[in-house]
């Protein structure tokens, strides 16, 4: 059974657990005050290893991947160093 919150007119808040197709409270046990359920966002709880860094992270290399990227790297930097020595020649 799911625990609602009310507040009343003059700034007494309660809970009280009900049924979904129960009535709701219509007075204060305080003061006999009219009451008004009050709507509050429901808690977000993550378990497990983590929401952002199993589904937004970016994604590491693997090993392999890693050192074939630099070599392509050292090749691609080694290439225009040729290409701009032979526009100076020019």
């Amino acid at each position: 059974m799911p625990i609602y919150e009310y507040a009343c007119e003059a700034g007494h808040d309660f809970e009280v657990r009900q049924g979904f197709h129960d009535d709701p409270v219509s007075e204060c046990p305080r003061c006999r005050r009219p009451s008004r359920r009050v709507y509050r966002p429901a808690p977000v709880i993550y378990k497990g290893s983590g929401f952002y860094t199993t589904d937004y992270a970016r994604k590491q290399p693997s090993a392999g991947a890693n050192s074939g990227a630099s070599s392509s790297s050292s090749s691609s930097s080694s290439s225009p160093a040729p290409s701009s020595s032979s526009s100076d020649d020019d």
